[in-house]
């Protein structure tokens, strides 16, 4: 049976990519302007699909501003396009820089026109069924419902169109992460679409975005249809930071002194710290059509000695303040040291703020509180962000005995990342690609269910 073919557009390292091959498509082709993120692509789909690897466009080439969409799959229709167009535009967090760095602010970012680019694609395409990934933002611009007029602008190219706000930790993935999804369906075909079914149960912590998903009808239809997720279908409990995490190698060489590794880390492989210790593990370790991994690779870390003691301190859950109040705490602490020893400096000297810039961290509390926080072992964890590329203490280790931020594969793991999907690029660049990725568990479900609303088989997830 030919396996349906997918377009990626807006790839980034493959997240909504590794979704759709797992349940059984094949990627033709993937589109993006980022060549770190485009070379992981490649090189994991590379492996994926040996005998028809996908022609990637990336740097300049992947810039869909200016990219000549029938260059990319040339006299062949796609099945099912796919994609997560710029999101920086429409993010709650990106708006607010953008407003202080011009006029217009993130209504006039170039980024939220994107999405026409995507809808063009599908419009020359026209394939059976269409996927596009963006933040809740989406829903609110400058008081406009930019997430409306894209399904309207899709509906009027063909398409029968609805989107849905889906949390990640739903589908198994071990964090609360809300997302906006649109679906469309070929009119040829004449079904509606309709979104997953949860597999996963989690109470979702406050400041959540809704407890179900928001289902629009747009054009020529005139009334919003509010549809709740149907928690009841979900028969296992949400995956745990444990459960991710707890089966990888414990890292505590930075804490020694004869530890003499770069602050930026050495990407080495290493073995597994156990058997796999949960279900989540054991599916990470055997992705479809990946080698079951026997190595942990991308295990790495940024050093930052000042803050190891602060982190093995904290408790779980702890955020910022907590954390300075615990540095402050060191400093006094070594200060008294000093005294015993009739040594200490006299306060607000040189000497003074030379030994507290050992133990304290510069930043402004108020504007700190959630940059600094601790994993909980037994629950899932907070979304990850790109912002991991600049600074990974968001996500602070649980186990206080390694005190550190998470590794790179650990935040992929928490992104359900397969183990054998390894990323290219500096330690920044693979945090980025990380946390920018669609959870490729969270795709799973949504190509699973759309090759079945287009009547074709598909591969269920280990669990199911």
């Amino acid at each position: 049976m030919v396996r349906p073919s997918v377009v990626d557009l807006f790839a980034g390292a493959g997240g909504l990519a590794l979704g759709f091959q797992a349940a059984g498509c094949r990627v033709v082709a993937a589109v993006d302007v980022d060549e770190a993120a485009a070379k992981t692509f490649s090189e994991n789909f590379g492996r994926l699909q040996r005998q028809h690897p996908p022609r990637v466009f990336a740097g300049d080439e992947g810039d869909l501003e200016d990219l000549d969409l029938p260059r990319i799959t040339p006299g062949r229709r796609p099945d099912i396009l796919t994609g997560g167009p710029p999101c920086q535009g429409f993010s709650r967090i990106g708006r607010g820089k953008l407003d202080s760095l011009t006029d217009e602010g993130f209504a006039g970012d170039p980024r939220n026109d994107l999405y026409r680019r995507f809808l063009d694609a599908a419009e020359l395409w026209r394939p059976l069924a269409v996927v596009m990934e963006n933040v809740p933002g989406m829903l609110s611009v400058n008081g406009r419902n930019i997430a409306d007029d894209a399904a309207a602008d899709l509906a009027s190219r063909g398409y029968r169109v609805g989107y849905a706000i889906l949390n990640a930790v739903w589908f198994g993935v071990p964090q609360f992460r809300e997302r906006l999804f649109f679906i469309g369906i070929n009119d040829e075909l004449g079904v509606e679409p309709t979104m997953p079914r949860p597999t996963h149960a989690a109470q979702l912590p406050p400041g959540s975005f809704r407890s179900g998903a928001n289902w629009t009808l747009p054009l020529p239809f005139v009334q919003h249809l509010e549809l709740p997720v149907d928690l009841s279908s979900a028969t296992y409990p949400g995956t745990t930071v444990s459960e991710a995490l707890d089966d990888l190698p414990m890292l505590t060489r930075h804490l020694h002194r004869e530890d003499r590794e770069p602050r930026t880390g050495i990407r080495r492989t290493m073995h597994y710290r156990c058997p796999p210790h949960s279900r989540y593990a054991r599916m990470l370790r055997s992705w479809p059509g990946l080698p079951t991994s026997r190595l942990v690779h991308d295990h790495s870390i940024r050093r930052t000695p000042r803050d190891f003691e602060t982190f093995r301190r904290m408790r779980p859950g702890d955020r910022y303040p907590a954390a300075l109040a615990i540095a402050r705490q060191r400093l006094c602490e070594e200060i008294d040291r000093l005294a015993a020893h009739g040594t200490a400096p006299e306060p607000r000297t040189l000497e003074f703020q030379e030994i507290e810039r050992r133990y304290v961290p510069p930043y402004p509390e108020a504007s700190f509180v959630d940059k600094w926080r601790k994993l909980v072992a037994d629950q899932p964890s907070w979304t990850v962000p790109a912002h991991l590329s600049k600074d990974a203490y968001s996500h602070i280790h649980h186990d206080s005995a390694q005190a550190r931020a998470i590794s790179i594969r650990e935040a992929a793991r928490l992104q359900s990342s397969p183990d054998a999907f390894t990323f290219y690029g500096n330690i920044g660049d693979c945090y980025r690609q990380v946390g920018n990725a669609v959870p490729p568990l969270l795709a799973w479900a949504i190509a699973r269910h759309v090759l079945d609303i287009l009547g074709r088989k598909s591969r269920a997830p280990s669990w199911q």
